[in-house]
């Protein structure tokens, strides 16, 4: 009986995921806060991810191609970030248009999820990623405005997952 119950764990099988990572909107939220002082509206947004070989996040010193900030003819280089964020408003019949704040690009980074038991090993991986947009009152969409977010990310072998929608939220009086 105790041979049997030692040989179960070898009988479980991972969870078949595919390599490129998978997403699913989860919630949206919107914070008023300061922050040095100062007034901003913290949208928050989670996704949950799966992704069969678990290469998901870049870490700080992820710095050389196909990381690198700048390809070789100096213009920016999309695949140093990993979280894609587009930001779009509701227009007044219904249908939503990209915004492009001032400051620049919504998109951004997300942390190393591999664990380091797994080390360079492909194992699937799913969770949680949580994201935190800041906006100013100041150049920002003004208040009442309903938004939505088209998000998705990217692993570190460069596949990208599917995009999906945030729910609408409304910018805070």
């Amino acid at each position: 009986m105790v041979l049997l119950g030692l040989s179960v764990p070898g009988c479980i099988n991972p969870p078949d995921y595919p390599d490129t990572p998978e997403i699913e909107f989860q919630r949206i939220s919107i914070q008023s806060i300061l922050k040095q002082g100062s007034p901003f509206d913290s949208i928050n947004i989670a996704i949950s991810y799966r992704d069969g070989d678990g290469d998901l996040g870049l870490g700080q010193n992820d710095t050389l191609p196909p990381f690198n900030p700048r390809l070789p003819d100096k213009s920016p280089n999309p695949n140093t970030l990993n979280y894609f964020c587009q930001a779009q408003i509701r227009q007044t019949d219904g249908t939503y248009v990209n915004y492009d704040p001032p400051a620049g690009t919504l998109s951004g980074r997300y942390p190393n999820l591999t664990p380091e038991s797994q080390a360079d090993r492909k194992a699937p991986l799913r969770g949680e990623i949580y994201y935190g947009i800041l906006f100013s009152p100041i150049g920002s969409p003004p208040p009442g405005t309903v938004m939505r977010f088209k998000v998705s990310i990217q692993d570190r072998a460069l596949h990208r997952s599917n995009e999906v929608l945030t729910d609408p939220i409304t910018i805070p009086q």
